[in-house]
């Protein structure tokens, strides 16, 4: 149980036909995913440890069944009102910013991409019509832009497509638009907080790198001095349930570290409010 109430800003619910196909996939290319639940399970188990609301992020994987995944979100939503809903959609759908604009309508607060999943860089042209649907109707982007983690079942190696150079040229054309990164931009940590520096637009999350699960990450004290000179634009997140340790894992590490209270209420649950609009 928390010591305090948090919202959850990395979650990631799908319909199980694909939820299941996600978790064979990590079965063969990942690590071994300790909450394989039914989804009525999962959400009862973030909300007895403390959850006040959490978001459903998902990511169409390929075109032409964005409708589908945004409309099983619209169904998630209305069944539990603690859902923050985020829509799917690949820059080939036929119609990408008219599938946003109709979620937008019914309350969806952003977009989730996943450039390792779709093999598309946050700066590729067919990316635009995403953004200006997003940046028109001041929405979010939530976009898996880093290098990290380079895992065997994609493509190609992430850094085709993913890394901050990437990002940075994106940014450039869009600074305006409310974008989150998250992970910390994995592996680049400190460009990605460099990158905080110079866009006031730009946001990320704890995700994973708090789990001490990647033998190469350095422990969350490392970041104690991002945390608090972004405090304000950082996140909590926990990547629930495709995670291969405990979930509340990261909470207790960011619970126990030497931050002021002020700055963790923040992170666990005040900047997700402002950003989202709660």
């Amino acid at each position: 149980m928390a010591e305090q109430g948090f919202i959850d800003s990395h979650v990631h619910f799908f319909p199980e036909g694909i939820f299941k196909s996600i978790w064979k996939w990590f079965d063969t290319f990942a690590w071994n995913i300790n909450y394989k639940l039914p989804t009525d399970t999962l959400v009862k188990l973030l909300k007895e440890m403390g959850a006040e609301r959490f978001v459903c992020y998902n990511y169409a994987h390929k075109p032409g069944i964005s409708r589908m995944i945004n409309e099983w979100t619209a169904e998630f939503k209305d069944k539990y009102p603690e859902v923050i809903p985020f829509a799917a959609v690949h820059p080939e759908d036929e119609d990408p910013g008219g599938e946003l604009k109709r979620c937008f309508q019914k309350g969806f607060k952003g977009v989730k991409l996943h450039c390792h999943v779709i093999a598309i860089s946050p700066d590729d042209e067919r990316m635009f019509p995403i953004y200006d649907t997003i940046a028109e109707n001041d929405k979010v982007l939530v976009i898996h832009a880093g290098s990290g983690p380079n895992l065997g079942g994609y493509s190609n190696i992430t850094s085709a497509f993913s890394g901050a150079g990437f990002l940075e040229k994106m940014l450039k054309r869009y600074p305006g638009m409310k974008c989150v990164v998250p992970h910390f931009c994995a592996d680049e940590f400190e460009r990605c907080f460099a990158l905080m520096d110079e866009y006031k637009n730009l946001y990320t999350d704890n995700t994973m790198v708090f789990s001490g699960f990647f033998p190469d990450v350095p422990g969350p004290e490392s970041f104690l001095k991002y945390l608090v000179r972004h405090q304000d634009r950082i996140l909590y997140g926990t990547d629930f349930p495709n995670i291969p340790y405990d979930v509340d894992t990261e909470l207790r590490k960011i619970q126990g570290l030497s931050l002021a209270g002020e700055a963790k209420e923040k992170i666990l649950r005040g900047n997700a409010v402002k950003l989202f609009g709660l």
